[in-house]
């Protein structure tokens, strides 16, 4: 099955967020920081997302929101971080903890050049269809043509044989700081 991936555009951001937050509501990398069961929140803060990366052409939509993946240039991490600064005044008291959580998953990017999986969703009618594969493999062919890594995190267990078997490997897995989830770094180098 053929999936069309392109840019997203700015009229597509709301529904995208909405694809993100249900889709991460319960995901350890996003429950924890912020606090379980608060889909209003996950939803704003991927709009906020969302809303910094569609104009940089890093947000991909698959179909007519199908799926949607943020995929970041070498370089940008720095950039990705600043959004992340920025968001952290809508999660209130939970900010703090946010801050610390994804202060510690940067400390753990590679240290050479490489493309960045931020996050990557699929709506729940159409996982198992190739779409989340579609996504990956659009990322993947950028860092083909580079001729760097490609990187994300996941604190999902059962992700980490999905991502295995796209070329991701493992190649560090332990727990955040102060009781937070066990998260894996995966890279994939072409």
């Amino acid at each position: 099955m053929s999936v069309d991936i392109h840019r997203a555009t700015t009229e597509r951001v709301p529904d995208l967020a909405a694809v993100l937050g249900r889709s991460f509501v319960d995901d350890p990398m996003i429950a924890w920081p912020i606090g379980p069961d608060q889909l209003d929140l996950a939803t704003s803060m991927f709009r906020f997302f969302n809303e910094s990366y569609v104009g940089r052409g890093w947000l991909w939509e698959a179909g007519s929101g199908e799926g949607v993946a943020a995929w970041l240039p070498p370089g940008y991490e720095g950039e990705m971080m600043d959004v992340d600064r920025a968001v952290r005044p809508l999660l209130g008291e939970n900010a703090a903890r946010q801050g610390e959580f994804w202060e510690w998953i940067a400390e753990n990017f590679p240290s050479e050049p490489f493309w960045y999986l931020d996050f990557i969703a699929v709506d729940a009618e159409r996982r198992g269809s190739g779409v989340g594969t579609a996504l990956i493999e659009h990322g993947l062919a950028f860092a083909r043509r580079d001729r760097v890594p490609a990187f994300l995190e996941t604190g999902r267990p059962g992700n980490v044989p999905y991502y295995e078997r796209r070329g991701f490997r493992t190649y560090l897995d332990e727990d955040a700081p102060n009781g937070g989830p066990h998260i894996w770094f995966m890279r994939f180098d072409p």
